[in-house]
Order: C-alpha cells, then sequence, then structure tokens
C-alpha cells in the first residue's frame, strides 16, 4: 500500500467537485512549501492519480507555495487546476477528488520528496499516477 509523506505534521485535505470554487475550497497555505497528492473517487472506488509539490528555488522566500501550486499549477493539459480539474472530472465521470497537502521543512526540498513519493509508487504499482505521466 502506498505509504502517506512521513514526519510531516502541518497536513490537512480538502474535497473538490466539479460544481465547486477550487480557490475557495482549497485550504492549503499560501507561503508555506510541500508536497501534495491527489485521490480520485470514483464509482466507490479510490485511486492514487497525481502526486505534486511547490516550486523551491533554494530559500524560504522564493517558494511557490502549496495554495498557489494547487489553483495555478499547470494540469497535464497546460490549463490552470482550478479551471482544468472542473473540466477533467466531468470527462472522466469522477464523483470527487480529494486533495491531501504536507507542509515540508525548510531543509527539504520538495522536488526531492516528490521524487522519492514518486519512486516509491513506481516501485510498488509499476507505473507513475495516471496525471503524472
Amino acid at each position: 500500500m502506498f505509504k502517506e509523506p512521513q514526519n510531516y505534521t502541518d497536513t490537512d485535505h480538502f474535497f473538490f467537485t466539479a460544481d465547486k470554487d477550487l480557490e475557495k475550497v482549497c485550504n492549503a497555505p499560501k507561503d508555506k512549501q510541500g508536497v501534495f497528492k491527489i485521490i480520485e473517487l470514483k464509482n466507490g472506488k479510490i485511486t492514487l492519480v497525481f502526486l505534486g509539490c511547490t516550486n523551491f528555488e533554494g530559500t524560504q522566500s522564493s517558494v511557490h507555495g502549496l495554495y498557489d501550486e494547487i489553483v495555478n499549477g499547470l494540469h497535464f493539459d497546460k490549463n490552470p487546476r482550478k479551471i482544468a480539474w472542473t473540466y477533467q472530472l466531468i470527462k472522466d465521470k469522477v464523483d470527487a477528488i480529494d486533495i491531501y497537502w504536507f507542509v515540508t521543512r525548510k531543509s527539504d526540498n520538495p522536488k526531492t520528496v516528490l521524487t522519492e513519493l514518486l519512486k516509491q509508487h513506481l516501485d510498488e504499482y509499476g507505473k507513475l499516477p495516471k496525471w503524472n505521466k
């Protein structure tokens, strides 16, 4: 079973459905770096569909916050998530997605944490989550 990122105490999650405004339901911090995962809820099944992270350039002041990354970051179709996820959920007939976010420590590079999570998923399932392709 896929493991959660460990040793992070500042964490939470929220649900998003196609009839909601992602900017309003997102509860991730605007000023902290981290990683996040997206769980798809469809026909009573749950599936990990995406692992992501904030941009990190070495200093806390240059951090692209979790909120901004989740809401305004680009989906694989190159559209901002606040628009693309609505269309993706409708297209795939998904009931909802559950977005879990984890604030990483200042000494952690979120891209390194993300790489480890993706490697773990690849090792366990033999493929990346479907939105990470």
